[in-house]
C-alpha cells in the first residue's frame, strides 16, 4: 500500500526543506548564505514539503536530488511556509512521480536586488541541519 498524496494546498504551519548542493552556502559558523535561498533565472526556487515524511525519507529524496543533479548533498535548509509568504511569495505544491513532496517557492520580483533581499530574509529564518 502506497502512501496517499500530500494535499494540494501548502498550509503556513508545514515546513520546507531546501536542499543544500553547494558548500559556498553554508558559512563557517553553519549560518545558511542567501545564495541557496536565489530563484534561478528561468525558475522558481525548488523546495520540499516535509509532509508525511519521516526523517530518513526526507533525506533520501534529498539525496536522489543531489544524485540527478550530480551534486554533493552539504545537508538541508528547513523553514516554515509562513516564513516563506511574509516574504510576499507562495508556496505552490508541484509534484512529480520521483517526489510527491515537492513544492516551488513562487512570486519572486523580477528585480535582482530584490530577490537578494528576499533571500537574506529567507537564509536569516531557515535552519541548517548538515548531512550525516
Amino acid at each position: 500500500m502506497t502512501a496517499p498524496d500530500p494535499p494540494n494546498v501548502v498550509t503556513d504551519d508545514e515546513l520546507l526543506a531546501r536542499f543544500i548542493l553547494f558548500s559556498r552556502w553554508i558559512r563557517e559558523d553553519r549560518t545558511l548564505r542567501p545564495d541557496g535561498f536565489m530563484p534561478s533565472p528561468n525558475s522558481d526556487l525548488s523546495a520540499t514539503r516535509h509532509l508525511g515524511l519521516s526523517e530518513l525519507a526526507l533525506w533520501q529524496i534529498a539525496q536522489a536530488v543531489a544524485d540527478a543533479l550530480r551534486k554533493t548533498l552539504y545537508g538541508r535548509a528547513d523553514l516554515k511556509t509562513a516564513d516563506v509568504r511574509r516574504q510576499r511569495l507562495q508556496a505552490d505544491a508541484a509534484p512529480f512521480p520521483e517526489n510527491p513532496n515537492h513544492a516551488n517557492i513562487t512570486g519572486w520580483p523580477a528585480d535582482k536586488p530584490a530577490q537578494k533581499i528576499i533571500a537574506i530574509e529567507l537564509a536569516a529564518a531557515a535552519t541548517f541541519l548538515a548531512r550525516e
